[in-house]
């Protein structure tokens, strides 16, 4: 068994399935480990929240894959490594050492140095430097509902390409010009900042913000639906995508921010437009999801080899965090969705989950 913690594999040999299908959740007429199987998704990971506390649910894999070595198996967590990354910089608003409202250029006088091959390991680092003037123009909160006008990701200049705050548009770059202005105001290193606010405080004692040594068996292995068996180790911290977590840890995160009121409302601040038609908003930091039950937060992870979802009610605290090692992984979302938060979520119909 891999752990106690809702951990299942899937594979295609139905003769197992058949014989563990029992012992897993059921969605509809289909048990997970079937829908996974069918699906493709070797592994999967997730936690319900009942209430704002992580549920006590207790699942296990049904098939013969290796221990984790130390604990619990480890994933590449993508996007959500962004609500992470908000909840630190909703710590420091809510201290007073961060203004949301402030232009970047205020914590990052000199401006800003932009690596423009963040995910190139073996390249040399290129950069081009973004100048004050250009800070002045966004404000921090833009950074954190994806208002910035800047890119998801750009191998060039950085620049925004419409006024900040004028329409919701995705931005990785964004959440890494986060990650420099929440290293300016705390001075220090971005891993030690998000240690002292965020991991430590939380007990989220398997999460990281890069790839680490310590952890690095028990990270699983990615499946892309094109290369097979892939590694997305982000050995560098990237405030937009690197997190690597366990859904136990992450649950934590999210319990935390729905006991705390004037974090959850911060969250739900600075909202933005998104699709208005699926009832979908952004936050500072999370998407929003206006729904019966809600309002929801959300967000979702795609990196190569890997899937993720993260969605919990504001009012009820009822919610889930899933982690799944395959591209093919957000197919398990919405019937995880049904089962933890029933309600007809627009947010699966958005054309961004694939």
């Amino acid at each position: 068994m891999l752990s106690r913690r809702n951990l299942l594999c899937a594979t295609a040999m139905a003769p197992l399935l058949t014989a563990c299908a029992t012992d897993l959740g059921r969605f509809g007429d289909v048990p997970l480990a079937a829908l996974a199987a069918q699906r493709g998704v070797p592994a999967a990971s997730y936690v319900v929240l009942k209430a704002g506390r992580a549920g006590a649910q207790e699942r296990v894999s049904c098939c013969p894959v290796p221990d984790a070595p130390g604990g619990d198996p480890v994933f590449q967590a993508a996007s959500l490594t962004k609500p992470v990354v908000a909840f630190a910089a909703l710590q420091l608003s809510k201290g007073g050492q961060l203004d949301l409202n402030a232009p970047v250029s205020r914590y990052l006088p000199d401006g800003y140095a932009h690596r423009q091959n963040p995910f190139a390991r073996s390249a040399a680092p290129r950069f081009d430097h973004v100048p004050p003037a250009t800070l002045s123009r966004i404000p921090v909160a833009c950074l954190l509902n994806h208002s910035s006008g800047l890119p998801n990701w750009t191998d060039g200049p950085l620049s925004p390409a419409f006024e900040p705050g004028q329409r919701w548009s995705y931005s990785g770059e964004g959440y890494v010009l986060l990650q420099a202005v929440l290293s300016a105001v705390a001075g220090q290193s971005f891993d030690a900042l998000m240690d002292s606010l965020v991991f430590g405080p939380l007990h989220m004692r398997d999460s990281r913000m890069r790839l680490t040594n310590d952890i690095r068996n028990r990270v699983v292995d990615g499946h892309s639906w094109w290369a097979g068996k892939v590694r997305f180790d982000m050995v560098e911290a990237n405030a937009a995508a690197s997190l690597h977590t366990t859904a136990a840890d992450y649950a934590r995160l999210m319990a935390a921010l729905v006991s705390d009121e004037s974090l959850l409302s911060l969250s739900l601040t600075n909202r933005v437009s998104v699709d208005a038609g699926l009832g979908l908003f952004w936050g500072s930091g999370w998407g929003i999801e206006q729904a019966e039950g809600g309002p929801y937060l959300w967000q979702w992870g795609n990196n190569p080899g890997f899937r993720a979802f993260a969605m919990v009610s504001t009012t009820s605290g009822d919610g889930f965090v899933m982690l799944t090692n395959s591209d093919k992984g957000m197919a398990l979302a919405a019937p995880l969705a049904r089962m933890a938060v029933p309600a007809n979520h627009g947010v699966f119909r958005f054309p961004m989950l694939g």
